[in-house]
């Protein structure tokens, strides 16, 4: 049974749900299925994804939403799609709209990679009524959606693609180009945001460790780091000790130059990050928060902190710092966790699976 799928990844970055989107597009086409990824023009997500063989059309998603609303109906009524996945919120608006002219021509489904605090009221109505169902990244995140008021939620874990070198891969040339011998090299990947990815949480803890510490911080795009270096600078950070290499093509390589992975993050979906660090054979340090928990258990697979003691963050990363059979247990089973249930593959087959279930439910009138 094979399927036309048009899967929605708008946005100028290279986010989590994209890399999903382009790799479960990728491995869909693999296994036979007809698979388009809109993207918008001139982004991440599109070089990427023709960088991946996928069949991508990209739109300027910026422009009036009728316009491109029209631009994409045209490409529904030539392919006839039997899916539609919606990965971001212009994305879930589009998918509204389809459903709303062409009702049961296809199966809705809206992606969900962030844990859901809240909805207006009309919110949950417009899903219950124009999605099929509500694919969640996580068991927190559909908790949350669940919360909210909607009713049709399938788990889903992300995963990642792990490169077949991956243990020949070193951080030596970002350890060289860096100068970060003899450096304990504390590592996230991650956009800025001061709230929900614990910026205040990290560098409350940071301030307290010694000339030893640095923090390698990949993913902070090159405009919005001077805000970062002045944020740091209110805990009395030295600039210095923070080092932001942009958006990197080769993320494997700094992963290995990390030392420790850190996670202090206020809310996640199930964080991509947290997976390449465990693959990439690092120990990982992550606040205690829905999501996170389902992948790290406590002093097992990595050490979990409560977010409203920034202590116990300061504390984990010296005993780490310290404990080198500590540091090999966590790291090796957060490997062996990784490669066994969070490889994109693993989703891949999932959504495979859940989309043959849906079109059968719909062939008996079950779902829509």
């Amino acid at each position: 049974m094979n399927f036309k799928i048009f899967q929605f990844s708008f946005g100028d970055g290279y986010a989590g749900s994209a890399k999903v989107a382009i790799l479960s597009s990728k491995l869909l086409m693999e296994k036979g299925h007809n698979v388009t990824l809109f993207a918008s023009k001139n982004s991440l997500t599109e070089k990427r994804g023709q960088e991946s063989g996928v069949n991508v059309i990209a739109l300027d998603s910026g422009m009036e939403f009728k316009k491109l609303l029209t631009q994409i109906i045209e490409h529904y009524n030539k392919a006839k799609p039997d899916f539609v996945i919606s990965h971001h919120s212009l994305d879930r608006k589009v998918g509204f709209k389809l459903k709303s002219k062409f009702k049961n021509e296809f199966i809705n489904i809206g992606y969900r990679h962030n844990i859901t605090k809240s909805f207006p009221v009309i919110g949950p109505m417009l899903y219950n009524h124009y999605y099929d169902f509500l694919i969640a990244c996580s068991s927190g995140v559909g908790d949350s959606l669940i919360k909210s008021g909607i009713n049709k939620i399938k788990v889903i874990y992300n995963g990642i693609d792990v490169p077949n070198n991956i243990s020949d891969v070193t951080g030596e040339k970002i350890r060289i180009k860096y100068n970060l011998h003899n450096k304990i090299v504390l590592g996230l990947s991650t956009w800025f945001h001061k709230e929900r990815k614990g910026f205040d949480i990290l560098f409350n803890s940071f301030k307290e460790l010694d000339d030893r510490f640095v923090l390698l911080l990949v993913g902070i795009k090159d405009d919005m780091q001077n805000e970062v270096y002045n944020y740091a600078s209110e805990f009395g950070i030295n600039s210095e000790k923070l080092i932001m290499p942009g958006y990197v093509d080769n993320i494997w390589e700094y992963y290995k130059a990390m030392d420790i992975f850190l996670l202090p993050s206020r809310s996640e979906g199930f964080s991509l990050a947290l997976l390449e660090a465990g693959a990439s054979g690092l120990p990982i340090i992550a606040s205690e928060i829905p999501g996170t928990k389902e992948f790290i258990i406590n002093n097992e697979s990595g050490i979990l902190f409560n977010i409203d003691k920034p202590a116990e963050l300061t504390s984990a990363i010296i005993k780490l710092a310290k404990d080198k059979k500590l540091k090999k247990k966590l790291s090796s089973n957060a490997k062996n966790d990784v490669m066994n249930k969070y490889l994109i593959s693993n989703y891949a087959n999932n959504l495979e699976m859940f989309l043959m279930q849906l079109k059968m439910m719909a062939g008996n009138k079950t779902i829509l």
